[in-house]
């Protein structure tokens, strides 16, 4: 039921943030917000009893971790999202909720035997550095996305968007805020992975393999994108493309835990 409740109020959300970005009628966003709002409860009760009756955090799978991650975007909109002078974002984030949502109903669920440190508090406490990191990285995706949208038309002349965007300092300053939040999250999430692993790997039959590649790979290349910043010896727009690049490579960790 509480599952049931959670995409109908996520899919609404997606109706009214559409419709928000098109109108821009305060009333419209409000009610974006109120079906977040009671979409992330409904979620947040359904994950509750589950990590209560299994006493394993539901993030063990593709379609937990899914999961997982459209709650994790929405609570950092729900913390967080009051910052955003610019409330069109939501015409961007709400459609990225529903398909992590629904991602997570069509995905085959594939059983597994439960491993042993799925039942340690770092288990628990690892996920969801990396998850609430990568939420993080999807917010700074969605801005340095919107940056190159307008950049691009600047560069050559054409007609700007028809929804009121954020501006390019705008853009830049906000991608910039959610990668560096985002980063810490989640290098507190891998070192905590190679600690765990040269502790207690051997005797609870942890290794690292493809996931842990992937993860590397993307703290490498927003690391850079970081670097970049913080020397201005990159462009705004060759940093978007980083950014860009390493967000969109946290699929490949989503996908990696097909193999884990």
């Amino acid at each position: 039921m509480a599952a049931n409740l959670t995409l109908l109020f996520y899919v609404a959300s997606m109706a009214f943030g559409l419709l928000y970005g098109g109108f821009r009628k305060r009333a419209l966003f409000l009610l974006c917000s109120f079906s977040m709002a009671a979409g992330f409860a409904a979620q947040t009760i359904d994950l509750a009893s589950r990590w209560s009756a299994r006493l394993i955090i539901p993030a063990t799978n593709l379609n937990e971790i899914c999961e997982a991650t459209s709650w994790g975007l929405v609570a950092i909109f729900l913390f967080a999202g009051f910052l955003l002078k610019n409330r069109v974002f939501v015409f961007f984030l709400t459609p990225l909720v529903v398909f992590f949502q629904m991602a997570a109903r069509i995905i085959p669920v594939v059983s597994k035997e439960p491993k042993p440190f799925y039942f340690t508090p770092w288990f628990s406490i690892h996920i969801s550095l990396l998850i609430i990191g990568i939420g993080f990285f999807l917010y700074s995706f969605i801005y340095s996305s919107i940056f190159i949208m307008q950049d691009h038309s600047l560069r050559h002349h054409r007609q700007p968007i028809a929804l009121k965007l954020p501006s390019l300092e705008e853009s830049v300053r906000w991608a910039t805020r959610f990668l560096i939040a985002g980063y810490v999250l989640y290098t507190a999430g891998l070192l905590s992975s190679a600690v765990y692993g040269i502790v207690h790997g051997a005797e609870d039959k942890w290794h690292p393999g493809l996931l842990e590649a992937a993860s590397l790979a993307v703290w490498l290349i927003l690391g850079f994108a970081i670097y970049g910043w913080a020397t201005a010896k990159l462009n705004p727009r060759t940093r978007s493309w980083l950014r860009i690049a390493g967000a969109a490579s946290t699929l490949f960790i989503i996908l990696g835990i097909l193999w884990h």
